[in-house]
């Protein structure tokens, strides 16, 4: 009996444990509706892409969204520079050696940079030219060109995450000369709002001989970290890119430096979509480290921005601190479309030098949308301002410029054709990294042709091409019959995937220009001859949904020419490798 009680006692112990773990499962489990709000994917407001605001007249902007930085050869901002007309990329070599873009005839002030709508100035060894090579892409999602006579204003706009799903990027190349790089990236939101981005970019080349491209290796961090609501956004975000250029040439100056940079936005918006009334703050610091011939130095700037958007008009205020050399800089934009048919837009800007004096820019540009895909537009730009405000013995110049375009674009056809009148100009000296060239010449009262066609005969066919021709003057970095023509191919063809998910696209393209001696000036102030050139480049990329491989060939013709005088091209350079999107 005692035995009995026992294991009935027992039983009922087992029994009632039994009986509270599976009535206790429910409560300690997540609800089904809770399962479904925890794994459903949701979307997110973030900050408002920080461009020229619009609207524009046809033509004026160029924009490169994210597709068009991996299916096409662009590997550095200077090859994305070189996608337009009349924009001359100065090569110092491959893969790690410098390539400034001389735009307009107005030296150092025919390039601005923006990161996230703060001007990313130069500074370091050279604090007058921007080397676009140097600039990291791996961050960035989308970038807009605002295109004027002498001026290009680029716009950098990192990466925004929407989704509350995690995300990540992993990118391995290789190629020749020992060429190296490894990316990766991660990015995730939280329904507060709350959202972390980063991206990590190393690359490295051995060299190649005794050419101009040199040993090279590049370190580019970035981390952000955000809060965004409809109305209210927060954000700070670094950037550090650091590199190593070795001296294997004559003509190739060892360089190693890091740069740091750390950014903080903020904004204020009245309405949840964008239109409205909107403030917004940001401050910035850059530092220079570890160069070897100049100290460390840093620069502080911020901005205070107040905006109005409306469906058809947008105008806005900008005051900026620049540290010592720019104290204070304002800039008015406004933009109008008061019938479909016609728009209206106009920027201009006061900066202030301290003892130098003050400088002034304003341009205005107006398109008319006609019949039958027809468009006009018209540009000025007015300056009366410094090249270099670090530089004490920088002169004032003055100049106006001017541009007509007429436009006929249809679904499979689009050209356009214009005239580009330019005020001579005294460029300032020219970029630390190219070490031949000096100075830039004086640039004469230049009128220029310019002319970008796109094509598309059939399906999957694309035929692009713009062509630049100084027809009266020209200066240092304008040749004449400079153009860039391509064909690509690009199909989703194979229809074992489901549609959409498989993407073939090739491409063959040629930039050359003809012989003159706008090669710029050497130490003793002789002209230096350039072209004539003709580069063939080719690539291929492979999509599978987010994974895409690429294989590119520069210098495909084997072309012993160069970019610069006395810096060699590399023949037949290839870089070769795969990227994966994915989410976690």
């Amino acid at each position: 009996m005692r035995r009995g009680l026992l294991v009935a006692g027992a039983l009922l112990v087992c029994g009632g444990a039994g009986a509270a773990q599976v009535d206790s499962t429910p409560g300690d489990t997540v609800p089904r509706d809770s399962i479904v709000r925890d794994t459903l994917e949701r979307f997110l407001p973030v900050f408002r892409p920080a461009i020229t605001p619009g609207p524009l007249p046809r033509g004026e902007r160029w924009t490169f969204d994210i597709d068009s930085l991996v299916l096409s050869n662009i590997t550095s901002l200077g090859d994305l520079l070189g996608h337009l007309p009349g924009v001359y990329v100065a090569r110092g070599g491959w893969f790690g050696a410098p390539e400034i873009a001389v735009y307009g005839g107005k030296g150092p002030i025919g390039l601005e940079v923006y990161w996230d709508g703060v001007p990313y100035l130069p500074l370091g060894r050279d604090s007058v030219w921007i080397d676009p090579a140097r600039i990291p892409l791996a961050p960035l999602e989308r970038i807009d060109i605002h295109m004027l006579p002498a001026t290009l204003r680029v716009f950098l706009v990192t990466a925004r995450t929407r989704s509350t799903t995690a995300r990540s990027e992993v990118r391995i190349s290789t190629g020749i000369s020992s060429i190296a790089q490894y990316r990766a990236g991660f990015a995730k939101r939280w329904r507060s709002g709350v959202g972390l981005s980063l991206a990590a970019d190393y690359r490295n080349i051995d060299g190649i001989g005794t050419s101009s491209t040199t040993a090279f290796s590049s370190v580019d961090l970035w981390l952000r970290g955000d809060y965004v609501t409809p109305r209210l956004g927060l954000s700070y975000q670094i950037v550090s890119s650091a590199w190593d250029r070795s001296s294997g040439a004559p003509n190739v100056a060892a360089w190693r430096q890091r740069r740091l940079d750390g950014v903080f936005q903020g904004f204020l918006a009245t309405r949840a979509d964008g239109l409205g009334t909107r403030l917004t703050v940001s401050g910035a610091r850059t530092a220079i480290a570890n160069d070897t011939l100049v100290p460390d130095r840093s620069l502080w700037q911020g901005s205070i921005e107040l905006s109005e958007t409306r469906s058809r008009a947008s105008a806005s205020v900008i005051a900026r601190f620049q540290g010592d050399a720019r104290p204070l800089q304002l800039e008015a934009q406004a933009a109008w479309r008061p019938m479909p048919f016609f728009t209206i837009a106009a920027q201009a800007r006061r900066s202030q030098y301290g003892d130098k004096g003050h400088g002034t820019r304003a341009q205005v540009s107006a398109g008319l949308a006609l019949p039958f895909g027809v468009s006009l537009r018209a540009e000025a730009v007015r300056i009366e301002d410094f090249q270099a405000p670090f530089v004490l013995s920088d002169s004032f110049q003055r100049a106006t410029d001017w541009a007509a375009y007429a436009r006929w674009q249809r679904r499979a056809v689009l050209l356009e054709g214009g005239i580009v009148q330019r005020d001579s100009f005294r460029p300032r000296a020219f970029a630390v990294g190219i070490r031949p060239v000096a100075a830039l010449g004086p640039t004469p009262r230049s009128r220029y042709v310019s002319v970008h066609a796109a094509l598309r005969p059939l399906s999957g066919i694309q035929l692009s091409g713009w062509y630049f021709d100084p027809i009266r003057g020209g200066g240092d970095f304008e040749p004449p019959t400079h153009g860039r023509f391509s064909a690509a191919f690009y199909s989703k063809f194979w229809r074992v995937y489901k549609s959409g998910v498989f993407a073939l696209r090739g491409e063959i393209a040629v930039e050359s220009w003809s012989r003159s001696n706008l090669g710029g000036l050497d130490s003793a102030g002789g002209q230096l001859p350039l072209g004539p050139a003709a580069f063939v480049e080719s690539n291929i990329q492979l999509r599978i949904t987010d994974f895409t491989a690429y294989w590119l060939t520069r210098n495909y013709n084997g072309m012993r020419g160069s970019y610069v005088p006395g810096l060699s091209y590399p023949k037949y350079a290839q870089y070769y490798g795969v990227q994966w999107q994915f989410k976690n």
